[in-house]
C-alpha cells in the first residue's frame, strides 16, 4: 500500500516559521556580510598589534645586542664589578646573587604556594561559615597577584629586614638582634710575629669591643686551637723571644685589640638584617599568588573522573590528592612554577628596597646573613652611568639575563612535554 510523504525542499527562500516575509532573507544577508567584515576588520587589528609588538621587540633585541655584542666575553661572566676599569668590570658575583636569592624563593615559595593550591582546591568546606572563609582566602589572592612588586619591598623590608624592631633595631658595624647560631667572637690581637699575624682571644662580653692585653690569657688560632697566650714586657729587661713559632703565641704587654666575628655559612640572626635570606624571602612573597593561582588551575583541569574513579576503588581523598590529582597536574603545575621564578629573578624593586643599590662586592654570599648583588641591580647601576663602557655593560648584562629567561622557560616547556609524555 503507498504512503503518501512529505519532503521539504531547500530552495533557497526563507522558512516560513523564521519572520522574514518577502524581502526579509536580503536584510539576513546584508547583516552576515557586514558581520563577515568586521570579523576581518578585527582579524586585520590583531595581526597589526601582533606585528607592532613583534617588531618593537624585535628593534629592542637588535638595539641591546648591537650595543653590548663587544662586552660578551668571558671576563663579562668571570670579573667582578670595577669602579676604576669599566673595561675589564664583569658580573659574576651578581650571577651567583641571583642563583642564590632565586634558591631561597623557590625553596619557600614553591612548597607554600602549592601546598596552599591543594588545600583550596581539593579540601573545599561543606559548611556555609567555612565556604565563606574560602572565598575570602581566594578572593584576596586573586587580588594579590596584582599588587606592584615594590608593596612587597616594602613588606619584606618590615617583615624579614627589621621583623617590626621586635629583636632590636640594625645598627651600622655593630651585631644587632638576636644572634642564634654560626658565630664566634673574638679579640683580634696582633702577635710578635708581625706581618699582620694576629691571634684569637675568645670575647666574653660583647658590649666590650676593645681589650688590652697586660697577662697571660686563653686564646685560639685559626684553627680554632687553643693554647696559653704569653706576654713579652719591654720594661722588664728580657729579650725578644727570637724564635718564630714563640712569637707567633706571644704578645706585646699593653697589646691592645678589636673584636672580630668569624662567622659559619649557616650563621642565622634575628632581625635577618640586609641579608639575601631576606631578599629571597621578599621575592617568595612576589610571586607566592602567581604559584598559587598557576597551581589551581592546572588542579582544576584534572578530569572528574579520574577522582572518582579512585574514589570509586575506596581512596581516601588524601590517597586521591596524592596519587591521581598532584601526579595529573604536575606539568601544570611546573610550568607556573619556573615561569613565576622567572618573574623572580628579573625582579629589581624589591631587591633595591630589601638589599639597597650596591654593587660593589667580589665574591658570592659567605652566610646566610651576607648581603649580595644581583643582575637586576647590576644592570640598574650600570644603565644609569654616563660612561659609554658602562652602557655597553649594561647592554651585554641584559642579553646574559634574558638567556637566562629564555633557559628557564626552556627547561618549563621541556618539563611540561616530558611529563605529559610520562
Amino acid at each position: 500500500m503507498a504512503t503518501a510523504t512529505s519532503s521539504s525542499v531547500d530552495d533557497g527562500s526563507p522558512p516560513p516559521e523564521s519572520g522574514y516575509p518577502g524581502g526579509g532573507f536580503a536584510v539576513s544577508t546584508d547583516n552576515s556580510s557586514r558581520r563577515k567584515l568586521y570579523s576581518r576588520l578585527f582579524y586585520l587589528l590583531c595581526v597589526l598589534i601582533s606585528g607592532l609588538s613583534v617588531v618593537v621587540l624585535g628593534v629592542l633585541l637588535v638595539s641591546i645586542g648591537w650595543q653590548g655584542h663587544s662586552r660578551l666575553t668571558w671576563d663579562l661572566l668571570q670579573n667582578s664589578h670595577s669602579e676604576l676599569n669599566p673595561d675589564s668590570a664583569g658580573m659574576w658575583p651578581s650571577i651567583v646573587g641571583s642563583i642564590f636569592i632565586c634558591g631561597i624563593c623557590a625553596a619557600s615559595a614553591l612548597p607554600l604556594g602549592i601546598g596552599t593550591a591543594i588545600f583550596l582546591e581539593e579540601f573545599k568546606p561543606n559548611s556555609k561559615p567555612l565556604r565563606m572563609l574560602h572565598s575570602f582566602i581566594q578572593l584576596n589572592i586573586s587580588n594579590l597577584a596584582g599588587v606592584p612588586s615594590i608593596v612587597y619591598g616594602l613588606l619584606g623590608l618590615s617583615l624579614f629586614v627589621f621583623m617590626f624592631n621586635v629583636f632590636g633595631r640594625i645598627q651600622v658595624n655593630e651585631s644587632s638582634g638576636t644572634e642564634l647560631f654560626g658565630v664566634n667572637h673574638y679579640y683580634q690581637v696582633l702577635s710578635l710575629a708581625g706581618g699582620g699575624h694576629t691571634v684569637l682571644i675568645p670575647q666574653e662580653e660583647e658590649a666590650e669591643k676593645t681589650i688590652k692585653i697586660d697577662a697571660p690569657t686563653q686564646a685560639v688560632d685559626r684553627d680554632g686551637q687553643k693554647f696559653e697566650l704569653a706576654i713579652w714586657d719591654p720594661a722588664s729587661g728580657e729579650p725578644k723571644p727570637s724564635d718564630p713559632k714563640v712569637r707567633e703565641r706571644t704578645v706585646r704587654k699593653g697589646q691592645g685589640g678589636g673584636s672580630y666575628s668569624e662567622t659559619k655559612w649557616y650563621y642565622l640572626r634575628l632581625p635577618f638584617g640586609k641579608s639575601f635570606l631576606a631578599a629571597g624571602l621578599t621575592l617568595s612573597l612576589v610571586i607566592l599568588p602567581i604559584v598559587i593561582i598557576a597551581s589551581q588551575e592546572a588542579l582544576r583541569g584534572v578530569a572528574p573522573s579520574l577522582r572518582e574513579a579512585s574514589f570509586g576503588l575506596g581512596s581516601t581523598k588524601w590517597q586521591t590528592v596524592r596519587h591521581v590529582s598532584l601526579p595529573a597536574a604536575m606539568p601544570g603545575i611546573m610550568t607556573g612554577a619556573i615561569l613565576a621564578m622567572g618573574r623572580a629573578i628579573g625582579e629589581a624593586a624589591p631587591i633595591l628596597v630589601v638589599l639597597g643599590a650596591a654593587v660593589a662586592k667580589n665574591s658570592g654570599p659567605q652566610n646566610l646573613m651576607d648581603n649580595v648583588v644581583t643582575m637586576p641591580v647590576l644592570i640598574f647601576n650600570w644603565a644609569g652611568r654616563q660612561q659609554a663602557a658602562y652602557q655597553e655593560l649594561a647592554a651585554a648584562a641584559i642579553i646574559v639575563l634574558l638567556a637566562v629567561l629564555l633557559l628557564m622557560n626552556s627547561a618549563a616547556i621541556y618539563l611540561r612535554q616530558k611529563m605529559r609524555v610520562g
